[in-house]
């Protein structure tokens, strides 16, 4: 919770000053660290401010579009297709349960518009489609080191961040933790950490022992109902949301 206070002050430090730029400015926020250029510039020009910084892992680097409302948006339309679900379910239901547990998930959320984009200061050197041009505006590029956690969410006992174990099967990760009773026995969303969503098998039918990398979070859906789709639209809206999502380091 200090992690995500420190990033809201951080942004709204930002988005107060940027009130006096001028409208043709470039602001780029490299992890908590702000700079402006007057002209639009490219990703690798960017990078190359940090790129010798610090050992980063640019599978898990990250670039969020400040000035897009895009994922605040979304986060409300999630909340509130939660809030026309539970009234439609018995307070004492499993499903019921499980629902109230992902709203109070889902509204703990820090959500920032992300760029889908790659973020990797050799490849925007190399290749020019990997070189996009930031015009005017406010962003923020998130770098870190190599991550050790894998993130949980959903339909979860406790839903957070758990330690990543080498060469570990989307199999294995998933019944290494505890799930709600009306948890999807069959599948799960996995986000890697590039915004990359795929739905993975988990039953023994299915199974898939894809190997999941350090960083990518992993939605555990509440399982569907027979002759409805709704709760499955939810599954699917919430794993989009994923994406957006700021998550600790």
């Amino acid at each position: 919770m200090k992690f995500i206070s420190s990033l809201i002050a951080a942004l709204s430090i930002t988005a107060a000053g940027s009130l006096y730029a001028d409208d043709n400015m470039v602001s780029i926020m490299i992890n908590k660290q702000t700079y402006q250029f007057d002209r639009p510039i490219r990703l690798s020009s960017a990078l190359s401010i940090v790129a010798d910084n610090g050992d980063w892992y640019w599978p898990s680097a990250s670039a969020f579009d400040l000035s897009n409302p895009k994922a605040e948006r979304e986060k409300e339309i999630a909340l509130s297709e939660i809030r026309t679900l539970l009234a439609q379910f018995d307070k004492d239901s499993k499903t019921h349960e499980a629902l109230e547990n992902l709203y109070e998930q889902v509204a703990s959320w820090t959500v920032s518009t992300r760029i889908d984009m790659p973020i990797s200061y050799n490849r925007a050197r190399l290749f020019f489609e990997d070189n996009p041009m930031f015009q005017p505006g406010k962003y923020w590029i998130r770098l870190n080191g190599r991550p050790n956690v894998v993130h949980f969410s959903g339909a979860v006992v406790k839903p957070g961040a758990y330690k990543h174990q080498s060469d570990t099967s989307v199999y294995t990760a998933v019944h290494t933790v505890k799930k709600a009773v009306d948890a999807d026995r069959s599948h799960v969303y996995v986000i890697d950490p590039m915004g990359n969503i795929e739905e993975k098998g988990i039953a023994y039918w299915n199974l898939d022992f894809a190997q999941i990398m350090p960083g990518s979070q992993v939605y555990v859906p509440i399982s569907s109902e027979l002759f409805s789709d709704k709760l499955k639209q939810l599954n699917k809206r919430v794993a989009a949301l994923a994406v957006h999502r700021v998550l600790p380091q």
